[in-house]
């Protein structure tokens, strides 16, 4: 989800993010998703992890924090070895809270890590159409609803959540990014 928001932003609103370019896209795809799934590939692989569903809750904990800690690594690069705009910061400083977040709760209650990550996206896509309302973000946003909608009832349809795990993901997500943005960039 990181490479897809800034993806949209580079595309649709390219000086929110400056300096950044699309030449920094591939590196925060490989630090947020590439490395990610190999570590939990091999979580998977060495038998702490049954499968890469990771349906019991229980199984999520590790991961999760390995997650977490490739999140901070990456906000800590991009912060203070890149060098990025305000913006940049609280939306990688927000989305690698939002991880500890769902971390947290994973440890007592099951939630809807898919609907967390795209209402957090919907979340800053929302607030930045907010504060500037004659950018080209609208399309986008309402694409993104939509396609966070899909993603919900998939995950509904594979019996992979109940409605309130997907509730309490959305909420938590757009809650976090939204407020972030608002209050702080």
């Amino acid at each position: 989800m990181p490479t897809f928001t800034f993806l949209v932003l580079y595309a649709f609103s390219p000086e929110l993010i400056l300096p950044l370019s699309w030449i920094s896209l591939p590196f925060l795809f490989i630090t947020t998703f590439i490395i990610p799934i190999i570590s939990i590939s091999i979580l998977r692989v060495s038998g702490s992890i049954s499968s890469l569903k990771m349906e019991n809750r229980e199984e999520r904990i590790v991961p999760f924090v390995f997650i977490t800690l490739f999140y901070g690594m990456t906000t800590y690069l991009f912060i203070f070895k890149v060098g990025v705009n305000e913006l940049v910061t609280v939306v990688f400083v927000s989305t690698t809270l939002l991880i500890v977040i769902l971390t947290v709760i994973t440890s007592v209650f099951k939630i809807s890590i898919h609907a967390a990550g795209m209402s957090g996206v919907c979340g800053y896509l929302l607030c930045l159409c907010w504060k500037n309302p004659g950018s080209d973000l609208l399309y986008p946003f309402i694409v993104l609803v939509v396609l966070a909608g899909c993603v919900m009832a998939a995950r509904l349809h594979l019996n992979a959540h109940r409605p309130v795990e997907i509730l309490a993901g959305s909420l938590i997500g757009l809650t976090t990014c939204f407020s972030a943005l608002y209050w702080f960039a």
